[in-house]
């Protein structure tokens, strides 16, 4: 049964007290998503905040000529919509469910409300808020400074962090995805995403074959993403990609 305690490792919730992490939770509601689901649409009144608390989701934001970018994906315990809430231009993207999922969400007078009676809430989501500005940042400067071959391989050492899985001595990207999803991440085309993976399979690098990318040499992938040449001894993850779990 999900209960207040799954608000304790979320980013918005960070150091509240268990009183008020009930309270919290109370003022929500749980909803399950079927994957390939519209959660919201761009442009649309911010009406709720969400967290995610199983599955996938993904924000895609499109342009006055129909093209898309993938501007984040969000895991488990991570907040999203909320700065929509403070917009008055309604949502910036739309949200999509990648896998099926379960979506703990508050009205967006609810939240702001929670604010004000628990000023860490506010903070917290200041907080959210420059982390996801800050990597906006860098993907830019990758866009503007980087090889494409650079950005793909960036874009697949933060799809690790998202969702890699150890399987033996590989890692596996556990959620479906489609090449278009790879070339709106790392801000080119599908047929070069798919020329760049089909290279990196031949040299063993990738198992780029299914909709699931399997990563078979990550030191090779981070020699490509910080253009160190062939690296003589597996490193560990840049600070991009800080868990040592998928060294």
């Amino acid at each position: 049964m999900i209960g207040s305690s799954i608000l304790k490792d979320a980013e918005l919730f960070q150091g509240l007290e268990p009183d008020a992490l009930d309270t919290i939770f109370n003022a929500g509601q749980i909803r399950q998503i079927k994957k390939r689901t519209r959660i919201f649409n761009q442009g649309a009144p911010a009406r709720n905040c969400h967290l995610l608390i199983e599955g996938r989701t993904k924000i895609v934001q499109s342009g006055p000529d129909g093209e898309q970018v993938l501007i984040h994906l969000v895991g488990p315990g991570e907040m999203y919509g909320i700065a929509a809430v403070f917009l008055s231009t309604g949502y910036p993207a739309d949200a999509f469910a990648i896998t099926d999922c379960t979506d703990l969400r508050w009205p967006a007078r609810t939240i702001k409300e929670l604010m004000l009676a628990h000023p860490r809430v506010g903070l917290n989501a200041l907080g959210i808020v420059a982390a996801r500005y800050q990597d906006a940042q860098h993907r830019l400067r990758e866009i503007a400074h980087q090889s494409v071959e650079r950005r793909i391989a960036h874009a697949v050492l933060r799809l690790v962090q998202y969702a890699g899985r150890r399987v033996g001595h590989y890692i596996e990207i556990e959620i479906p995805l489609l090449r278009q999803d790879m070339a709106e991440l790392a801000g080119t085309s599908m047929f070069t995403v798919s020329r760049v993976l089909n290279d990196w399979e031949a040299r063993g690098i990738v198992d780029a074959s299914r909709r699931r990318i399997i990563v078979r040499q990550l030191h090779a992938l981070v020699a490509i993403a910080e253009k160190t040449g062939e690296l003589k001894s597996r490193p560990r993850l840049p600070i991009d990609y800080p868990d040592s779990r998928l060294q």
